[in-house]
C-alpha cells in the first residue's frame, strides 16, 4: 500500500524536488501550488498527509488549517506545516489543530521525510506526540 502525500509548496522547484524524492521512495504524491488548488485536492481525495506551506499564494496555509478546523466535510488530514522560522509554532497548541509539526524554511529533504515518517507512525498509533513540555516549545498567545 503506497502512503499519499499532498504537498502544497509555494516555491516551484521545492515543490518538483519533493515530488521526485517522495516518488522515488515509493510514495503517491501530489503537488499543489496554491490554496485553491490545494482545496480542491483535499475535497477530492484526502491524502494520508498534508505537507503545507504557510505562505502558499491564493488562500494561504492559514485559510487552509481554517477550513481543515471548521468544515464539517472536511477531511481529518494529519498537516506538516512549513513556513519562515518560528512564525507557525503557535499552530500546534491551537484546540482541534491538525498540525503535528511545524519545520522551518527551507525545509531539507532528510528533514521532511523524518516528519512524514513520524506522522505516520502517530496516524497509526505507533508513536505518542511530543507534549509542549517535552518539546521545549511554550503556549500560543492566540490561535
Amino acid at each position: 500500500m503506497k502512503h499519499r502525500l499532498l504537498i502544497a509548496c509555494r516555491d516551484g522547484d521545492w515543490r518538483e524536488l519533493y515530488l521526485s524524492y517522495f516518488t522515488n521512495l515509493g510514495y503517491e504524491v501530489e503537488i499543489s501550488s496554491d490554496g485553491l488548488d490545494c482545496l480542491a485536492k483535499l475535497r477530492q481525495a484526502a491524502p494520508a498527509i498534508l505537507v503545507l506551506d504557510l505562505e502558499l499564494p491564493w488562500g494561504g496555509g492559514d485559510g487552509i488549517l481554517a477550513w481543515l478546523r471548521e468544515e464539517r466535510s472536511a477531511p481529518q488530514v494529519p498537516v506538516l506545516l512549513m513556513g519562515p522560522t518560528s512564525t507557525g509554532l503557535e499552530r500546534l497548541h491551537c484546540k482541534g489543530s491538525p498540525v503535528l509539526d511545524y519545520l522551518s524554511k527551507p525545509v531539507g529533504l532528510t528533514r521532511l521525510l523524518i516528519s512524514v515518517r513520524s506522522a505516520f507512525a502517530r496516524a497509526h498509533g505507533l508513536e505518542q506526540p511530543a507534549t509542549r513540555e517535552s518539546a521545549g516549545d511554550t503556549p500560543a498567545s492566540a490561535c
